[in-house]
């Protein structure tokens, strides 16, 4: 018991001692667990293992035993053929690590207490230094981590509740070249911020076959501190200056409804919505390097994500899972922009769990389709472009592992 307790409990410090350089991809993540991405990430009124701190602490108080740890690795790849005045251009293949780890201790009959390490938001895009769009964007890469301690409340039988303390820390880096119209040569903007959030949730049982679970997570404000750095051929700004990036990124609500009609049979079903609206611009203040200050529009709209999520247990030990997520972008045409090639998504899972005594490992696999985007028209200021985004896809392959003390 000791030595596999110490073996768990290293395996999570390792994952957070390496989240700093572990990166990202997409936006808005919700990979905190491969059980529940198995499932199509549907595991806010079902979810049976530490990782429900990330998707509803309220369903701390269900889970069995008195300490519980979970932790483990999502790998993400996202692509897109991305056209500039009819030339065709790839985003460069990227494999993304996103990490999580968790873990609950059950204080008495009423109270339990966790906290979970995992990535709320991310977004990794790279392009060709010579590709036709290098003047509206090189590369981007917005890395946040989140530390979450969180307690929950046994109200009775029937309800529990939660809620938890935030504390992200973020990071953003982006490259482009300048307009040959004022001489040429590249900017390079580097970031980073520590900011607080929180989150609240709900877990109330109908019966014994029907589960609701609610949970909201507070937006979260980064004022981002750090570098900007001016390489310019026509010497209209060189140099080293500072830059601060303030943005605002959105709060979220979600209802899940879970259902066991047979013993060995789990189904979940949740609503999320996500006020992007509240991500409506990136300021840039740059002092020192000669560049003016500027502001990038996104005047994001808020979505709606679906998903749906199915296990069987064929025996006490394996489980086989699957999931359907269809994901709103929240992107407007006349806004959209290739740091971030994206439209309505359709994603696709499948998963399976092992359980051997206190041990289980899951494991899950993904594939998002994105709806293409054609017909837009994108300027850096000196120039205009038209745009299509095609062929857009995802894969992703995770292995989580948790222990029941």
């Amino acid at each position: 018991m000791k030595r596999a307790s110490a073996f768990v409990l290293s395996f999570l410090v390792c994952l957070l001692a390496t989240a700093s350089v572990v990166q990202a991809g997409g936006f808005a993540l919700y990979e905190w667990g491969n059980r529940a991405l198995g499932m199509g990430t549907a595991n806010y009124a079902t979810g049976n293992d530490a990782s429900v701190i990330a998707y509803n602490p309220a369903l701390m108080t269900k889970l069995k035993g008195t300490t519980n740890v979970y932790g483990g690795v999502t790998a993400v790849s996202p692509s897109s053929d991305v056209y500039i005045n009819g030339e065709k251009n790839q985003t460069q293949n990227q494999i993304f690590g996103v990490p999580h780890a968790f873990a609950t201790r059950k204080l008495n009959d009423d109270w339990t207490i966790g906290v979970g390490m995992f990535t709320r938001f991310g977004l990794g895009t790279d392009y060709n230094n010579t590709w036709a769009g290098r003047t509206l964007i090189k590369d981007a890469l917005l890395e946040t981590f989140s530390l979450n301690p969180s307690a929950a409340y046994k109200v009775n039988d029937k309800l529990s509740v939660a809620g938890g303390i935030e504390i992200i820390k973020g990071s953003f880096t982006v490259r482009k070249d300048l307009s040959a119209t004022i001489g040429g040569g590249n900017v390079k903007t580097d970031v980073d911020d520590t900011a607080l959030a929180f989150n609240l949730g709900l877990a109330y049982d109908v019966n014994d076959m029907l589960t609701v679970g609610l949970t909201y997570r507070s937006p979260v404000h980064f004022v981002g501190e750090g570098s900007v750095e001016v390489a310019n051929a026509g010497g209209v700004a060189n140099g080293k200056g500072d830059c601060t990036m303030t943005a605002d990124f959105p709060a979220s609500y979600t209802v899940g409804l879970g259902l066991k009609p047979l013993e060995d049979l789990t189904l979940e079903f949740d609503v999320v919505y996500t006020q992007w609206e509240q991500f409506d611009r990136i300021e840039f203040d740059f002092t020192g390097s000669g560049l003016p200050d500027t502001n990038e529009d996104f005047n994001y709209k808020s979505t709606w994500r679906f998903q749906f999520g199915a296990e069987y247990r064929f025996t006490d030990a394996f489980a086989m899972r699957a999931g359907y997520v269809y994901d709103q972008t929240p992107t407007r045409h006349e806004y959209a922009s290739p740091m971030l090639p994206a439209n309505d998504r359709q994603m696709f899972t499948l998963g399976a769990g092992y359980k051997w005594n206190a041990w289980t490992l899951d494991v899950a696999g993904m594939y998002i389709l994105t709806k293409e985007r054609t017909g837009m028209s994108m300027t850096n200021g000196y120039q205009t472009y038209d745009v299509d985004f095609k062929d857009g896809r995802t894969w992703g392959l995770g292995t989580s592992i948790g222990y029941t003390f």
